[in-house]
């Protein structure tokens, strides 16, 4: 059954987020007995359709991990862009946890951004609460986190990736990829290295997964759950270090199948390259041409030049 609730003041959402400096405003809420929804005014149908998906959402991640929601979460539906980037702190995310306080934060204004939707978003930030309230001993890696969690929520990511791919592609041509241990608790702050981080870490658990099951990747979780730090974690569960794990993830990244990808995924701008060459190498062969031919006609003008002409009348 769903309670209805008015007048939630804002600023009490403010000190759970540690944020400051944003404006009192009153907020509505919509509880149920596993979920309470706060959002703006104008957003009542968004909060009514996740009090209906969070049943099946969270289902569906208790079967996948098969681990037990066993709290009540909290969730802001953010209809203003620039509150919500006050709010994150970066205008690359579309939605972000707070384990601590079992909140999520979700920006409505980009509701209809293309790879964002709100039940594969709300399943993404429900998965990073969900195993953060079963990991507590240990610290769980970042890519670990957001690997697992955009594994779980189908590859829909918190953030906006419009060229994942070739960003991708591209790291594994060119040897680019960013080392796991620089991503154990922070991701980069710049947009390439951002969504870089992102896609390598949805890589790697789908790695883990193809290489050694779920299970797996279930063992190393379930691991880390009672008390194993995840370098041992990983060992245990995979027979392998993180560097092997890694340098095996490496090896697969530089298949001919990711040449044949980059090139599928970046055609036109491989033809405008090649193009170009071409251009070039015509431009710079008809010049040497043109430079042949003037030091072949300045040469037969020397020669003309040096030869004696012959006095037929003293013959």
């Amino acid at each position: 059954m769903v309670h209805f609730k008015k007048t939630i003041s804002f600023l009490f959402f403010i000190s759970m987020v540690s944020v400051s400096s944003l404006p009192a405003e009153n907020l509505t809420s919509l509880q149920a007995q596993t979920l309470t929804v706060f959002f703006d005014n104008n957003l009542e149908p968004a909060a009514l359709e996740v009090l209906r998906i969070y049943p099946g959402v969270r289902n569906e991640l208790e079967n996948n991990l098969f681990w037990s929601v066993d709290f009540r979460p909290s969730v802001i539906l953010i209809g203003d862009h620039d509150r919500f980037l006050q709010m994150s702190g970066s205008g690359f995310y579309l939605a972000y946890a707070v384990p601590e306080k079992l909140l999520i934060v979700i920006d409505c204004s980009r509701m209809n951004t293309r790879l964002f939707t709100l039940r594969a978003t709300l399943k993404h930030e429900l998965c990073h609460l969900l195993l953060h309230r079963h990991i507590t001993k240990v610290h769980l890696p970042r890519w670990l986190d957001e690997g697992v969690a955009q594994w779980a929520s189908e590859g829909i990511a918190e953030i906006v990736m419009g060229r994942k791919e070739s960003i991708h592609n591209w790291a594994a041509l060119t040897g680019g990829f960013i080392r796991l241990d620089a991503l154990s608790y922070h991701f980069p702050q710049n947009e390439h290295d951002i969504v870089l981080a992102y896609v390598q870490s949805r890589s790697i658990a789908e790695h883990i997964i193809t290489n050694h099951g779920k299970t797996g990747l279930l063992n190393i979780l379930e691991t880390m759950r009672a008390g194993v730090d995840s370098d041992k974690a990983i060992e245990m569960s995979l027979m392998l270090s993180v560097d092997e794990l890694e340098q095996q993830w490496l090896k697969e990244q530089r298949s001919w199948n990711r040449v044949f990808s980059f090139l599928g995924t970046n055609i036109y701008t491989v033809i405008f390259i090649l193009a170009s060459f071409l251009t070039m190498a015509m431009y710079v062969r008809a010049v040497i041409r043109k430079r042949r031919y003037r030091d072949e006609d300045t040469a037969e003008d020397h020669l003309e030049a040096s030869v004696p002409v012959k006095d037929h009348h003293r013959q």
